[in-house]
C-alpha cells in the first residue's frame, strides 16, 4: 500500500511538473501566457499606485489596513506570475529552479489574498448587521493583528511545502497540497460566499449603499466568479492525481485578472468627478474610503 502511495505521488509529480514547466508550449498556451503577462503589467502598476497612495497620501483607518495589504499581496502574485510566464515563454528549460521559486512566490501571496478578502466580507458584515457592536466593542488594533497573522500562517504553509519538496518527500507533499487546498476551499470559501450573499441581501434594501459596501460587494462577487472554480477544478485534481495541460496556465490568467482588477474597481466606483490628474486619483481614493469616517482611527 505504502509503494502505491509513492508510486502514485511520483507520478503525480512528474506530471506537475510536466505541466507547471512547459519547455514547449503550443501557440495557444503561448497567447495565454503573453496575455497573463500583459494583465499582471497592467494589475503591478495599479496596485503599486493603490499602496502608494495608502502608504503616502490617505489616513489609515481600519479597512484601508485591509486594502493595503490586499493590494501588497495582489502585487506580489502579480510579480510572481508575470516572472513566472515570462522565463516559461522563453522556453528556458534551464532554471526549473527558478521557475519553481516563483511558482512558491505566486502561492504565498495569493493565500493572503484570499484570507484577506474573507476577513474584509465577514468584517463589511458585521458592520452592516452589528453596527453599534461594531463601532464600540470592535478591538482598535485587530485589523493589523489579522493581516500579520494570515501573512505569517501562508509564509508558514509555504515554508512547510518548499521542505517537503526540496527533500522529495512526494507522498507527504501531496497530502499537504491536499489539507491546504482543503483549508482553503471548505472552510474560507464557504465564509467569503456567505459573507457576500450576506452583503448583497443587504444591500438590496439599501436606497444608497456606501461605496464601500459596494466596492466589496463587487470585488468578492469577482474573486468568486474567477477563483473558487477552478480552484475547486485544482482540489479534485490532487484527489485523482490528474493534471489537464490547460488548467495552470487559464488558472493563472484567471488569478492575473482577479489581482489586477481591484484598483480599477476602486477607481471607478469613487470617480465621481472627471479625474484626470495625480492629485485628482488621491480625491477619488480620499472619496472611496470616506465612508470609513466613523471608524478614523489609526491602525
Amino acid at each position: 500500500m505504502i509503494h502505491c502511495l509513492h508510486s502514485k505521488a511520483d507520478w503525480f509529480y512528474d506530471q506537475f511538473l510536466s505541466i507547471v514547466f512547459l519547455s514547449k508550449p503550443d501557440l495557444t498556451l503561448q497567447v495565454i501566457f503573453i496575455l497573463t503577462i500583459l494583465i499582471s503589467l497592467v494589475g503591478m502598476v495599479g496596485n503599486g499606485s493603490v499602496i502608494w497612495m495608502l502608504v503616502f497620501c490617505i489616513k489609515r483607518n481600519k479597512f484601508t489596513i485591509y486594502v493595503l495589504n490586499l493590494a501588497i499581496a495582489d502585487f506580489g502574485t502579480l510579480m510572481g506570475i508575470s516572472a513566472f510566464n515570462f522565463i516559461t515563454v522563453l522556453k528556458v528549460v534551464e532554471v526549473q529552479k527558478i521557475q519553481w521559486f516563483f511558482w512558491q512566490f505566486i502561492l504565498f501571496p495569493y493565500s493572503v489574498g484570499l484570507y484577506l478578502l474573507t476577513a474584509i466580507g465577514v468584517e463589511r458584515c458585521l458592520s452592516i448587521l452589528f453596527p453599534i457592536w461594531v463601532r464600540c466593542h470592535r478591538p482598535k488594533y485587530i485589523s493589523t493583528m489579522v493581516s500579520i497573522l494570515f501573512w505569517i500562517a501562508s509564509a508558514l504553509f509555504t515554508i512547510i511545502e518548499f521542505l517537503l519538496h526540496y527533500f522529495c518527500l512526494l507522498v507527504s507533499w501531496v497530502t499537504f497540497l491536499r489539507i491546504i487546498f482543503s483549508v482553503n476551499l471548505f472552510i474560507f470559501t464557504p465564509i467569503m460566499m456567505v459573507s457576500t450573499l450576506i452583503l448583497f441581501i443587504k444591500m438590496c434594501f439599501r436606497h444608497q449603499p456606501g461605496k464601500l459596501h459596494t466596492i466589496m460587494l463587487i470585488i468578492l462577487i469577482f474573486f468568486i466568479i474567477t477563483s473558487i472554480p477552478y480552484g475547486t477544478f485544482f482540489f479534485l485534481s490532487i484527489i485523482d492525481y490528474n493534471f489537464h495541460a490547460i488548467a495552470i496556465p487559464i488558472y493563472n490568467l484567471l488569478v492575473a485578472l482577479n489581482s489586477s482588477i481591484n484598483p480599477i474597481i476602486y477607481f471607478f466606483v469613487g470617480n465621481q468627478c472627471n479625474c484626470k490628474s495625480w492629485e485628482s486619483m488621491k480625491v477619488v481614493f480620499q472619496n472611496v474610503f470616506k465612508d470609513e469616517a466613523e471608524f478614523t482611527e489609526v491602525v
